[in-house]
């Protein structure tokens, strides 16, 4: 498999890899691939990112790619279904992937407390409403913004779901989309330190077709190639050689990145 997710098993999709951030763990799993097979190796904490340099390092190989995620559970669940249907010569697009899926899924997450919450900011009177523990908020990661709410925005299209470990009482499942993945719930890099939470991400699209735009002939051949491994890449870098890739041109599936709420 080209690409190893540096993860919780249960945020990854079955048919990719995935390893805790465990240097021992990572470096066994990249010596288990075939010589010299291309793999990128995605990191969605600072923990994950650490151990994927480092790793890396290890190896001296330039055909070990990083992409680091800044996505909360259920978003990364999404965009590694993706990173499963990429071509060896087609990994220098793994942030191409991402950035097109974040074009057709949108987060949110119902919070019981937004008192540690860091990105998107809450107000001063969120906090002390954190404080009665009646109180629920609505954090749309998408738009940035916190709400006082009772439940889930409707949702259409196919959704990635994740839960608090701890029951929230009196919540409405009928609320969540019925075309739906239920994660395990008290994923360890839920991001929203709150004693209940349900976090969802919905999907309007087939990420098989958004892999078949991003990976096209036609579109590969608008994007720059690594002036060192010759790759076509996307974004600032290559991916495997981390050296700076031409401006691309202009392309129909380029989008802002989606930037999550709450991280540490």
């Amino acid at each position: 498999m080209p690409v190893i997710v540096i993860a919780d098993r249960a945020s990854v999709p079955d048919g990719l890899r995935a390893v805790p951030p465990d240097r021992r763990a990572l470096v066994d799993a990249v010596a288990g691939l075939p010589p010299q097979a291309p793999v990128v190796l995605v990191a969605v904490d600072a923990a994950g990112w650490a151990e994927a340099r480092a790793a890396r390092l290890l190896y001296g190989r330039e055909d070990i790619g990083l992409l680091r995620l800044d996505l909360p559970p259920t978003a990364v669940f999404v965009v590694a279904a993706g990173f499963e249907l990429l071509a060896d010569e087609n990994l220098g697009l793994v942030g191409a992937v991402v950035d097109a899926s974040a074009r057709v899924m949108c987060t949110y997450a119902l919070v019981s407390s937004v008192g540690k919450l860091e990105r998107p900011t809450p107000t001063f009177g969120q906090h002390v409403a954190s404080l009665w523990p009646s109180t629920r908020f609505l954090v749309d990661l998408t738009a940035g913004t916190v709400t006082p709410a009772r439940e889930l925005p409707s949702l259409t299209g196919i959704a990635a779901v994740a839960r608090s470990a701890t029951t929230w009482r009196g919540f409405d499942e009928a609320t969540l989309p019925e075309n739906r993945i239920d994660l395990p719930s008290g994923l360890a890099a839920a991001p929203w330190r709150s004693a209940r939470w349900v976090e969802v991400t919905a999907v309007d699209g087939w990420i098989d077709d958004i892999v078949a735009t991003v990976t096209s002939p036609a579109h590969v051949r608008t994007l720059p190639t690594c002036r060192s491994c010759t790759r076509p890449g996307h974004g600032a870098r290559c991916v495997f050689c981390q050296l700076p890739l031409d401006a691309p041109a202009t392309s129909a599936v380029a989008t802002p990145a989606l930037t999550p709420g709450g991280h540490a």
